[in-house]
């Protein structure tokens, strides 16, 4: 299984921890992890633009580090 994992903590310590727990034993059961790091992404909020159901065809009018982890929701 491919688990996609979203860390809104910037801090190193805390709630990394816990993902990194989390991902080790996750890894061991055979399943491919992947960490992203939301608290230190640039995320814009929603316009409410309409231009992804529009003319972006899917994609946001904005360009942030949101089209990186958009993927791994799907």
């Amino acid at each position: 299984m491919k688990i996609a994992v979203f860390n809104g903590s910037p801090r190193k310590q805390n709630t990394s921890a816990l993902v990194d727990a989390f991902v080790e034993g996750a890894t061991e059961a055979g399943h491919d992890v992947e960490v992203y790091q939301v608290g230190k992404m640039k995320i814009a909020g929603c316009l409410g633009c309409e231009y992804c159901h529009t003319k972006g065809e899917g994609s946001c009018v904005q360009k942030d580090d949101l089209e990186k982890i958009m993927p791994a929701g799907s």
